[in-house]
């Protein structure tokens, strides 16, 4: 079985990786799907079916997750950010200008 992370990232990388991409979905540069994409790429560099059998999903629902991440539940979500050190949290969105 692949393994999930990189060797050549060091945890200082990732923690950067992982705040560049957190700081673009909350400006809404990016969406979900697109963050997880990211993190699956720059984290493991596997692909959605290798990837897909760490997290326990197939390939077809980590493709659909990452082109539209409504299609997942909160549940799905949170087991793949998992992976990734990441968990959604409930907030009340805030006010538009």
């Amino acid at each position: 079985m692949p393994k999930l992370k990189r060797p050549d990232l060091t945890p200082e990388e990732r923690t950067k990786i992982r705040e560049e991409i957190i700081t673009e979905l909350q400006t809404e540069e990016i969406h979900l799907g697109q963050a997880i994409r990211r993190l699956r790429l720059k984290f493991t560099g596997l692909n959605q079916k290798q990837f897909g059998r760490i997290a326990g999903f197939s390939a077809t629902t980590i493709s659909a997750i990452e082109r539209d991440p409504e299609t997942g539940t909160v549940k799905t979500l949170n087991r793949i950010l998992r992976k990734f050190g990441i968990c959604l949290l409930y907030t009340s969105p805030s006010p538009r200008d």
